[in-house]
Formats: C-alpha cells, sequence, structure tokens
C-alpha cells in the first residue's frame, strides 16, 4: 500500500483518525449525523489503514442491507411515465431533461426512466422489504391487535433480521432455507410453541403483503417441521400447597396486588388483559357484574367475563371513584408480571412451567371438571368458537345470564 493513501485518515497529534462522510444510502441510520469522526487509538499508518478498510466495509455492508428509502418514489415514478407513454406514445419523454438528471445522479429517475422505456426493469430493486412490511402491517393492523401482539411481531423480526445478520431484506430475497436455519437455531433456545409464535408472527407480515400483491412468491415461513423441539413452557396449575402460599406471601401486599391476583384465580384473565382493562369495561347487567376484555392475544379474547358476587361489589367499589377511560387498576402489566414472578420464585417454585398464567390453567381445569359445555368455557376463556357458519357468523352468542350460571358452576371447582 502507497504511503501516501491516507483516504479517510487524519493524524491529530500522534493518533490517527477516521474521517468520512457518511453515504447518503445509510444516512437515516444514523439519527441525523453527517460525519464519522473517530479515534483509531494508533499511530502507526498501517494499523489506522487496517481499521479504516474494516470501517468502511461496515459501511458498505450496512449500504447492501439499508432499507430501500427510494422504493416509494421510484413506484410513483414508473406509474407517472407509464401513464404518460399510455397517452402520449410518440412523446412522453420529451419534457424530462436527461442530461440533468444524469449529472446530479438521480439514480432513482433513471432507474425508473428505463423501466418504462423497456430498456430495463429495474422492478426487482425496488421490492418491499421486511422492515417496511412490518411497519404497514403495524399501521393497518395495530388496532385489531394487541399493544402486546404488536410488540412480539416487531421483536419477531427483530430477532429474525440479527440472525440473518441484516439490516433489513426484500420479502421475496427470504428462502425457505433461511426459515428452516432460524427454527432450528430458536428450538435449540426455546420450546416449540415458543417457535411456533416466531414463525406465525413473520407468517402474518408476510400473508399481509401477499393479499396486498406485494409478493409473487410462495412463503418461505409455511411448511415447516418443528421436531426436535421441546414442549417445556407448557404451564402447569399450582398444587393446594402452592396456593396456599401464594395466598400467604401477598396478604401483606397492596390491596390492589391482591385483587389482581384473585381476579386471575377467579376469572382466567391474562395478566395483560388485567391490567388494561378501563373503568367503562365494568359491565352491571341483571344483577351481574362483569368486566368486558376489549383486547387480548387473539380476536377471540375479546369477551365478556362474569364475576363473583364479592368480586363484583369490589370492582364496583374501586370503579365509583375513577373515570371511565381511567385504568381500573392503575396497574402496569409488565411490572405486575414480575412482582409476581419474583415473589412466585422467591417462596413458591421455580418451575418455569409455573406463573400468573396457571391460573388460566385452573381456571379452564374447573371449567371442565365442573362439566361446562366447551362452547361456553371457550366464550369466557376467551378461545376460538363458532367455527361452524352456524354458530359463527349468525349467533349473538350467550347473554351475560348464561355465562353466570356457567361461571359459577366452574367458581365451586376454583381451588382458593
Amino acid at each position: 500500500m502507497a504511503p501516501t493513501d491516507t483516504k479517510h485518515l487524519k493524524l491529530r497529534g500522534n493518533i490517527w483518525w477516521y474521517q468520512r462522510r457518511i453515504p447518503k444510502d445509510v444516512l437515516d441510520q444514523f439519527d441525523g449525523q453527517t460525519v464519522i469522526f473517530e479515534s483509531l487509538g494508533t499511530g502507526d499508518i498501517r494499523e489506522a489503514r487496517r481499521q479504516r478498510d474494516i470501517l468502511n466495509g461496515r459501511l458498505e455492508e450496512r449500504k447492501f442491507n439499508a432499507p430501500n428509502t427510494n422504493r416509494h418514489r421510484f413506484l410513483e415514478l414508473v406509474q407517472s411515465m407509464t401513464e404518460d407513454k399510455e397517452h402520449f406514445p410518440a412523446s412522453w419523454d420529451e419534457h424530462y431533461d436527461l442530461d440533468k438528471v444524469q449529472r446530479e445522479g438521480d439514480e432513482v429517475f433513471l432507474h425508473a426512466y428505463t423501466t418504462v422505456n423497456g430498456r430495463k426493469d429495474h422492478r426487482g430493486r425496488y421490492k418491499i422489504t421486511l422492515k417496511e412490511a412490518l411497519k404497514n402491517w403495524s399501521t393497518k393492523k395495530g388496532k385489531a391487535n394487541s399493544a402486546d401482539n404488536i410488540s412480539k411481531t416487531k421483536k419477531s423480526v427483530d430477532e429474525f433480521l440479527k440472525f440473518l445478520k441484516l439490516y433489513d431484506i426484500q420479502l421475496e430475497d427470504i428462502s425457505k432455507r433461511h426459515v428452516h436455519d432460524y427454527i432450528d437455531l430458536l428450538l435449540s433456545k426455546h420450546a416449540t410453541s415458543t417457535t411456533r409464535g416466531y414463525i406465525s408472527r413473520l407468517r402474518s407480515i408476510w400473508n399481509y403483503c401477499d393479499q396486498l400483491g406485494e409478493v409473487s412468491t410462495p412463503c418461505p415461513f409455511d411448511n415447516h417441521s418443528f421436531a426436535g423441539g421441546s414442549e417445556t413452557n407448557k404451564k402447569q396449575a399450582f398444587t393446594p400447597c402452592e396456593i396456599s402460599l401464594i395466598k400467604q406471601h401477598i396478604a401483606d401486599e397492596e390491596p390492589i396486588k391482591q385483587l389482581l391476583v384473585e381476579l386471575g384465580v377467579f376469572t382466567g384473565c391474562r395478566i395483560s388483559e388485567l391490567c388494561n382493562l378501563l373503568v367503562k369495561h365494568v359491565i352491571n347487567e341483571d344483577n351481574i357484574v362483569a368486566i368486558y376484555v376489549e383486547k387480548g392475544k387473539t380476536d377471540a379474547a375479546t369477551r365478556i367475563v362474569p364475576l363473583t358476587n364479592e368480586l363484583g361489589e369490589r370492582i364496583n367499589a374501586l370503579a365509583e371513584s375513577k373515570s371511565d377511560d381511567d385504568l381500573l387498576l392503575g396497574l402496569d402489566g409488565k411490572a405486575m408480571s414480575r412482582w409476581f414472578s419474583r415473589i412466585k420464585t422467591t417462596n413458591i417454585s421455580i418451575d418455569t412451567a409455573k406463573s400468573f398464567h396457571s391460573f388460566r390453567v385452573m381456571f379452564s381445569t374447573a371449567m371442565q371438571r365442573s362439566e361446562v359445555i366447551e362452547l361456553k368455557a371457550a366464550a369466557i376463556l376467551g378461545h376460538a368458537r363458532g367455527n361452524t357458519m352456524t354458530y359463527g357468523y349468525y349467533s349473538d352468542g350467550y347473554t351475560l345470564p348464561q355465562l353466570k350460571e356457567a361461571y359459577d358452576q366452574c367458581v365451586e371447582h376454583i381451588i382458593w
């Protein structure tokens, strides 16, 4: 290497520094920063050059894997030019100053122009990417999904891209082999059900884009085997002895936290569902107090859950002092999940199959043992129900008194 090679290098005192203007293709990844200027920690020009070449390589990798920020402009230009060509076939491009475009290096415009005039089709460069697909899916599906599901879907995308060692990737560039190898990695660290969840969330993004006509290849997330994984995270019920210990160790906690646990025991609701309840979700009808779960893990999770008379009185008393749009319990779901986990791990059990969700298992078991018909149990627990045309499309579901009758039948079998 020639001794005069100091490109992107600057000597300050006895130390070489890396100095380079950030390429425009990756500017949006640097939070407004336009220049990289960092010490290389060496006075040896050979070592400085080696580190510079590494940093240059990393920038090129980021450029290669950057989200295609010019995609929408390219698509708009192609549409506009195509319309011009259809209406004015002989003169559609006369008003374009192509010399100026080339001088300014407007690559997107040139790609659109050569695509429409038939010289070279560049559409493959501007297909939808995974991160853009996630953004579109989140915007469109956000109202129909819980905050927890949106968060998990974003995490699934982030983890998949980390596995691929890419900042982003076009959807149609994701191969079955990518997904197969990713599943193998997930199964080495997680239970089968958790792995299925990751892949299912990625598949939902793909399917959404497929509905929009953004992809034309088969879904790479379909038809994979999850053999070899374990089901170790399937939740287990607490024993009667463990339930006694739970009651003992929450006895000195704040009353609102005690109420949270009791609601978990006597409704089978997920902790996030209980913490997301608003005052307006408390229902008083036909002398029955119930809670309305507006958003849950799935569409089926939207439901009405009756309460015991004693819990109903406590809930009504709590709601009286608040406004309709206030959180009923005033608790944060993630914080409460950690709180209960600490109590459980320290005093009850270190078994990861036992958690707040175990109350849901126990409630479901009580439903079965009390011989509540499965459709009613599913309606109260928020499981898929009414899949036939008769029940799924035409039926308005059970009345609150009918649900309360089934609920009271179940409560007798709950251990508390």
